[in-house]
């Protein structure tokens, strides 16, 4: 009879019958201070149709940090992955909590006074007349250990913080796991940044089997291949599909609605269309929220939970592709009635809201681009954008005239990794100057001011733009402006190889330098025209110009054209052979170089390649030793093919053929690939390899100098470094 009354109780299953033996449990004791039977797998947890993927890593830190925490707070953008990496977790810990987990989903809820009830209706806790609906909660779960999921809180922060101190308070084993915009700001709370899928970097290697361990790639790949099953990673999609995850900066629910387009259009297509984002992203799951079924409607949710001075903002950031640092959002972003000391505050806001990412190590601010291209929607409709665009370009020209000054002195390092981060920003100043009606005279400063930074990094891109700026309507006038952006142009010609141009825009620069009767700039001009007339082998021209220029030079008593023309002079004499009185102008340009213009690099490996030429070999070694110290292991742009070729012609001076053309070999990759040329250089060093090819023979030579086309500078300079420090001085 107890048998039977047991089963009754406890269930048919729960008592078995073991032949010969008699009766057991067939359910395990439960050991947790309620006594209550251990749980099925979750019930409240919502139980997702597709695969997990991606995301390994972060689930692996949020694991931890809700060991370490009874408050969790899962922040990002609309459509980073918040909720499914919630629910994952969830699942993934629920039995840890022997009474469970209970996942209560906010986002459908209007009013803050519903909180309360709908948490208590998930827990399956029943209105009681005797107590206040929080009463009843905090009783419920006072003696229970559970996890409490509230998801999406960001529309209710105020109830949801509330009721999160007061379940903390009252309820010492419940621990809390939310997911929202921003942090609950609740005492004790931890917060988890939920970054986007890490993407493909542009240059990276395109091979199917490498980009199969890529989170963004691997979710495209999931969900397309889930609605065609034909659909597989190959070499001939990979550079689309890489694409589009960069393009959509890795935000999983960009990837997947992207991914969904697969039965109706190519990768490709999708990848050429995605600058139309807010148009081709939309679809995804039926049964999700409808802020879910498109990229618009998840970012016009956050967006209508600003306040009107964020709005303006957030819209007004927008214009700045890249990122942007402190300064530049406070230039652009104050207008109508928003004080720069406002935008400090307010950009603090949009982060918390996860609107704008904030990377510490940079010191830079950014926009996800999907958020940035709603932003900028936004700034149009409120007839902001040219005036924002206006702010941003004054702005980058003044940063340009400053990094022109901070360029030439210590803190040249620092700039240069500046303006590095700010390539984006400048090419679109330079295209609101092309676009706006007065822009044409900011174009022309910019070109000047920023002329050493575009020397050093990309030639070929930037002199485009330059000449992009001196064809302006705007910009046509004889004015110091213009002739110091023709001033630009031709030295960038002098960089590329191309003669006749440089010749032409160097000329056009003298003439109106002159018209202005400005003396810095027609000095500064005339050492430009000098090097253009070498290029276009007019030598004795040159010789003019430098002499003139020279002159005003110490009239002004300016130390950065006078060591210009005396090394123009000092290239003179080198292509006439005439190598002592070479010497003794790069020498002296040398002397008054240092400590003046900021970069002795050209004028020692003039020297070094001029005591070549003397047959000086421990000159020719101390000098490229020099180089090598003061820069440390970072050549610029310019300066590497020019280096590399004097190795190698110091190579072939010590009778090392195999080692000068593979050097030479390396110089000559560099040089086409980033389209660089020095005729001086050129001239001088293809008698040494003439004569290294002579001496090894034509296909040994052939060998060693495609040896060296295949090398890559980075380790060719490395090569030959160890390769100098060897060698003994006389």
């Amino acid at each position: 009879m107890q048998v039977s009354a047991l089963r009754k109780l406890l269930g048919p299953e729960a008592i078995a019958t073991v032949a010969g033996r008699g009766y057991r449990f067939a359910h395990a004791v439960a050991q947790d201070r309620d006594d209550v039977p251990a749980l099925p797998p979750p019930q409240g947890v919502p139980q997702p149709a597709t695969s997990f993927v991606g995301r390994a890593s972060e689930l692996h830190e949020v694991e931890i940090e809700l060991e370490a925490t009874r408050l969790l707070t899962l922040v990002g953008v609309g459509g980073i992955g918040k909720t499914r990496l919630a629910i994952e977790l969830a699942t993934k810990v629920a039995s840890r909590f022997p009474h469970g987990v209970a996942f209560v989903e906010l986002a459908p809820l209007e009013d803050p006074r519903a909180v309360v009830g709908t948490i208590a209706a998930a827990l399956g806790v029943a209105p009681d007349a005797t107590h206040s609906p929080v009463d009843a909660l905090l009783q419920h779960l006072a003696q229970r250990t559970q996890l409490v999921v509230l998801d999406n809180c960001e529309h209710l922060l105020g109830a949801s913080a509330l009721l999160a101190t007061q379940l903390l308070r009252a309820c010492p084993g419940v621990k809390l796991l939310a997911t929202s915009r921003e942090a609950l700001r609740v005492a004790g709370e931890a917060v988890y940044q939920v970054p986007p899928l890490s993407v493909p970097d542009a240059g990276s290697d395109l091979a199917p089997e490498v980009l199969r361990d890529s989170p963004s790639v691997a979710l495209f790949v999931a969900r397309a291949s889930a609605l065609d099953r034909g659909f597989t990673l190959t070499s001939d999609n990979a550079a689309d599909i890489a694409a589009i995850c960069r393009k959509v900066d890795g935000i999983p629910l960009a990837i997947e609605l992207a991914a969904s387009r697969v039965r109706a259009m190519s990768v490709k297509t999708i990848a050429a269309h995605l600058n139309e984002q807010f148009r081709l992203l939309v679809g995804g799951d039926r049964s999700a929220l409808p802020r879910q079924h498109t990229m618009r409607a998840t970012l016009e949710w956050s967006y209508r939970l600003l306040g009107e001075p964020e709005r303006s903002v957030f819209r007004r950031l927008s214009v700045f592709a890249g990122g942007f640092e402190v300064d530049a959002a406070e230039a652009v972003g104050a207008s109508n009635g928003v004080s720069a000391a406002d935008v400090l505050y307010l950009l603090a806001e949009l982060v918390d809201k996860s609107l704008i990412a904030f990377d510490p190590s940079l010191n830079r601010y950014r926009m996800l681009e999907p958020v940035r291209q709603y932003a900028q929607e936004r700034l149009v409709e409120a007839g902001e954008e040219a005036g924002t665009c206006d702010r941003h370009l004054q702005f980058h020209e003044a940063l340009a005239e400053r990094a022109q000054r901070e360029l030439a002195g210590p803190h040249r390092d620092a700039w240069l990794a500046r303006l590095d981060a700010e390539r984006e920003n400048i090419l679109l100043a330079f295209a609101h100057a092309r676009r706006a009606p007065e822009g044409g005279s900011a174009g022309l400063r910019m070109a000047h001011a920023l002329l050493m930074w575009m020397t050093y990094r990309e030639v070929e891109l930037w002199y485009g733009v330059v000449l992009q700026a001196l064809a302006h309507p705007d910009a046509q006038q004889e004015d110091l402006a213009r002739c110091r952006a023709l001033y630009a142009a031709a030295s960038m010609c002098n960089l590329t190889g191309r003669g006749v141009e440089g010749f032409a825009l160097a000329q056009s620069s003298v003439k109106v330098a002159r018209a202005c009767g400005d003396v810095p700039a027609l000095a500064e001009s005339l050492v430009r025209l000098g090097y253009a007339a070498i290029e276009s082998d007019r030598t004795a021209d040159a010789f003019e110009y430098y002499l003139e220029g020279l002159a005003l030079a110490r009239q002004m008593d300016n130390h950065n054209l006078i060591a210009g023309c005396l090394g123009g002079l000092g290239e003179i004499h080198s292509l006439q052979d005439r190598f002592d009185l070479a010497e003794a102008a790069y020498l002296e340009a040398l002397a008054i170089a240092r400590g003046s213009t900021g970069d002795d690099s050209v004028v020692l490996a003039n020297l070094a390649r001029n005591a070549i030429a003397l047959r000086a070999e421990s000159k020719a070694i101390r000098y490229l030793r020099e180089i090598v110290a003061i820069s440390k292991g970072k050549f610029e742009h310019y300066i590497t093919a020019t280096l590399l070729r004097t190795f190698a012609g110091l190579a072939a001076l010590r009778g090392e053929w195999a080692q000068a053309l593979r050097w030479y070999g390396a110089a000559t990759a560099f040089e086409e690939k980033h389209n660089l040329f020095d005729a001086v250089d050129a001239r001088f060093h293809a008698r040494s390899m003439c004569t290294a090819r002579e001496a090894m023979g034509a296909d040994p030579a052939d060998a060693a100098f495609a040896a060296g086309r295949a090398l890559g500078s980075d380790a060719a300079i490395r090569e030959a470094e160890a390769w100098l420090e060897a060698l003994p001085l006389a």
